[in-house]
C-alpha cells in the first residue's frame, strides 16, 4: 500500500520540522548580525563626528581670534611711541630695553625679540624680520603704524628679512612642510598595510622598515625641494639644507606614525593624524608666532613637527640657516621615540610568541 502524494511519512514531517526549525533560528541568528553592523556603523559615525568637533574645536580656539600675548619687542632710546604702545598694549606687548641698534637686531635674529623700535630724532624706525613669520610682523607693523599716525610721528619701517615676490605671504614653506607631514605618516601606513601588517613581528622586521622608511624619507626631501625651487620657482636654485630638512620632517612623521601603529594597531594612524594635523596645523606658526599663541598652545605647538618642520625650513629658505638648532632637536626627538616604540613593540612581541614555543620543546625532551 502506497502513500498518497498529500500525505508525509513520519520521518519526512519530522525532518521538515527540523528544516523548518533551522530556517526560522537561522532567520533569528541574522537578525543579531544585522543590528551588530548598524551598531558598528553607527559608532564609526559618531567616532567622525567626534572628529570633525575636534577639528573645529581646535583650529577655531587657536586661530579665531590671533593676537600677541607679552610679544618681546627691543627698544633703543627714548621712544614715546614705545611707551605708548606699551601702555595701552597691555599684556600684548613686552618692551625690551636695548643698548644700540645693532644690539636690537641681534636680538631680533637670535630670535629673543619679534621687533624693535629704534628712537630718533625726526622719527622713529620699526625693524622686524617678516620671513621667520609674516603674520606676527604684519600684527606688529599695524599696531606701531597705527600708534604712530595717531600720535603724529614719523615711522619707517625696515625689514632684515622680506618676502621673496614669488612667495609675498610666506605660505609656500608652509605648504610644503604638510605635504611632507601628510606624506610620512601615509607612507607609514601604506607601508604596514602592504607589509604584513602595521604590527612588526619581529626585530629584523622593524630594521627592514626602519630602512625604507628611511629611504623613502630621502626621496621625499629630495623632489619636495626640487618642486620648491626649480620647478615651480618659489625659491631661486636648489636648495640641498631644504631637502634635508624634508628628510627629517618625514622621517619623524613616519616613524612616529609607525611607532604609534606598532602599539595601538592602525588606530595609532588616528592618533598620529590628531597630533600633527588637528594639533599640529593650526599651531605651526603661519598665522602668528608659536611662541606667542595663548597658553596651553604656545607649549604644545612648538613640541608638535608642523611648527618644527616650518622653522627649520623658513630658517634655511630665507634666514641663512639662522635658529634651526631648537626645531633640528624637536623633529630628531620626534623619530627617535618613534623608532624606540617600534623596536620596543617588536621586541615584545617576539618574546612573547618564542615562550610559549620554548615551554613546548622542553615539555617535549624526554626526562
Amino acid at each position: 500500500m502506497t502513500a498518497k502524494p498529500d500525505e508525509q511519512t513520519p520521518a519526512a514531517a519530522e525532518h521538515s520540522g527540523a528544516a523548518s526549525s533551522g530556517e526560522s533560528s537561522g532567520g533569528g541568528r541574522q537578525r543579531p548580525s544585522q543590528a551588530r553592523r548598524l551598531a558598528m556603523t553607527a559608532y564609526g559615525l559618531a567616532a567622525v563626528v567626534v572628529f570633525q568637533l575636534l577639528l573645529a574645536s581646535v583650529f577655531l580656539g587657536v586661530l579665531h581670534r590671533p593676537a600677541l600675548h607679552h610679544a618681546p619687542v627691543a627698544v633703543v632710546g627714548t621712544s614715546p611711541l614705545s611707551a605708548a604702545v606699551g601702555r595701552h598694549g597691555g599684556s600684548e606687548i613686552r618692551l625690551v630695553p636695548e643698548p644700540t641698534a645693532q644690539a636690537a637686531e641681534a636680538a631680533i635674529r637670535g630670535g629673543q625679540a619679534y621687533a624693535a623700535i629704534l628712537a630718533g630724532r625726526h622719527g622713529e624706525t620699526l625693524v622686524v624680520e617678516t620671513a621667520v613669520s609674516p603674520g606676527t610682523a604684519s600684527v606688529l607693523t599695524k599696531g606701531f603704524s597705527t600708534a604712530a599716525a595717531a600720535m603724529k610721528i614719523p615711522l619707517q619701517v625696515r625689514d632684515l628679512a622680506p618676502l621673496p615676490a614669488s612667495d609675498p605671504t610666506g605660505i609656500s614653506a608652509f605648504f610644503l612642510v604638510i605635504a611632507w607631514i601628510l606624506g610620512g605618516y601615509a607612507g607609514a601606513t601604506v607601508l604596514g598595510v602592504t607589509f604584513g601588517g602595521v604590527r612588526s613581528p619581529s626585530l629584523r622586521q622593524v630594521a627592514l622598515r626602519l630602512a625604507l622608511l628611511a629611504g623613502y624619507a630621502v626621496v621625499s626631501g629630495l623632489l619636495g625641494a626640487l618642486v620648491f625651487g626649480p620647478v615651480m620657482g618659489v625659491a631661486p636654485g636648489y636648495n640641498a639644507a631644504l631637502a634635508g630638512i624634508g628628510m627629517l620632517v618625514v622621517f619623524a612623521s613616519a616613524t612616529a606614525t609607525a611607532g604609534l601603529q606598532a602599539v595601538l594597531g592602525l588606530p595609532g594612524t588616528l592618533l598620529a593624524i590628531i597630533a600633527m594635523v588637528i594639533f599640529g596645523d593650526p599651531t605651526s606658526g603661519q598665522s602668528i608666532a608659536t611662541s606667542l599663541l595663548a597658553s596651553p598652545w604656545n607649549v604644545i605647538g612648538q613640541g608638535l613637527p608642523p611648527a618644527a618642520g616650518l622653522s627649520a625650513a623658513r630658517g634655511v629658505i630665507y634666514l641663512n640657516g639662522a635658529n634651526v638648532a631648537g626645531p633640528l632637536t624637536v623633529l630628531a626627538t620626534w623619530a627617535a621615540a618613534g623608532t624606540l616604540l617600534m623596536l620596543a613593540a617588536a621586541a615584545w612581541r617576539q618574546r612573547r610568541h618564542a615562550t610559549p614555543a620554548a615551554k613546548a620543546q622542553g615539555q617535549a625532551q624526554p626526562a
